[in-house]
């Protein structure tokens, strides 16, 4: 495996990583030009039209107002214009546009996600400000890419922590060698950064410890090695913190976040891991029949080593109870050859 990011401050090595990621400067392009100003026509004759007023915070969005915005503001063709601008601010053609140009949204539905951030409802107009300044054009991919009704927070499991805790010392771990961790779809690395935390409270050195971040999503590994949220300054700051604390006391050096499908076999040069953590993952939006949570859950114990204990725990979807309840997750991770171990967050379970 590559390391994709190290977690550092460094403004100039944040800038070159961030630089790989994104082209910076104007964004000079004729169809644009042309996407903007229709758009803004379209946009003029709407609000001249709109029997509800324009959109602002506090707005409650009925289905008569989304079908009003549709006719007059088609989403299909907003949709088209940012299209061209991702397609021209994106250096990594492997890098996926955000969701909200495939999702059956209307315009409106699109300023509530960005919420009073951007003062700019006219879609032509954002387009034309969003070609035209980079650093705002960033904001606004980042709160695209890392919305915040999909962030996470940090101690979010505590008893999954508490159980962490417990296991660590028991084995001993620390005295023989090394300990490895994977946060399998780590998001933004909140969970990467309390492993890191929690071994270095029970005195494990950043030479003995290994805590791996992996994720699909480019941008999340980007914010959480870099914590860099320049759409949440309140984030930014939180995140920039723990990462100080962790550089000052020499704790980042044994993690790495690295872009891959954990749901595949590991690769033959993988080394196992001793714990692997999958919140958010088995029963969320992406993982939740039957085939694709056991196809996950054997991807998973491959990359165990003997004795291996993997945790999975979901605060957010509602889909892991509805579609996969924790009985039926339980009974996956036993028919894999797992031993189910007591905890009060999830599912804990060693590999026999």
């Amino acid at each position: 495996m590559t390391i994709l990011y190290s977690p550092t401050l460094s403004v100039s090595q944040t800038e070159r990583n961030l630089s790989r990621l994104l082209f910076r400067g104007m964004i000079k392009d004729h169809s644009l030009d042309r996407h903007a100003a229709r758009l803004s026509n379209r946009f003029q004759v709407y609000s001249s039209r709109c029997p509800f007023g324009l959109w602002d915070n506090g707005l409650v969005v009925t289905v008569g107002m989304r079908a009003v915005t549709e006719l007059y503001l088609p989403m299909a063709e907003i949709a088209s214009a940012f299209r061209r601008l991702f397609s021209l601010s994106f250096r990594r053609p492997g890098d996926r546009e955000s969701a909200f140009l495939s999702l059956p949204f209307t315009w409106l539905d699109v300023l509530q996600r960005l919420h009073r951030t951007w003062p700019d409802v006219d879609p032509g107009r954002l387009l034309e400000r969003l070609a035209k300044d980079d650093d705002y054009r960033i904001r606004f991919i980042f709160t695209l890419m890392l919305p915040s009704q999909h962030g996470g927070s940090f101690h979010r499991y505590p008893g999954q922590t508490l159980f962490l805790d417990k296991w660590i010392q028991g084995q001993g771990i620390h005295r023989h060698g090394e300990i490895r961790i994977l946060d399998a779809a780590c998001g933004t690395g909140e969970s990467t950064y309390e492993l890191a935390m929690l071994l270095q409270s029970r005195g494990v050195s950043s030479r003995h410890f290994r805590v791996h971040g992996r994720s699909l999503e480019t941008f999340e590994l980007f914010a959480a090695a870099h914590g860099f949220f320049p759409h949440d300054p309140e984030k930014e700051l939180l995140y920039r913190d723990i990462i100080e604390r962790l550089l000052r006391d020499g704790g980042t050096g044994g993690i790495a976040f690295f872009q891959g499908d954990v749901t595949r076999p590991p690769q033959p040069e993988e080394k196992p891991y001793d714990v692997i953590l999958c919140n958010g993952l088995l029963g969320g939006p992406y993982i939740h029949t039957l085939e694709s949570v056991t196809t996950a859950v054997e991807s998973l114990a491959a990359r165990l080593g003997p004795g291996g204990i993997m945790l999975a725990s979901d605060r957010f979807h509602g889909g892991w109870k509805r579609k996969m309840p924790p009985e039926r997750l339980k009974e996956i991770f036993r028919k894999k050859g797992f031993r189910l171990l007591p905890v009060t967050d999830g599912i804990a379970a060693e590999l026999e």
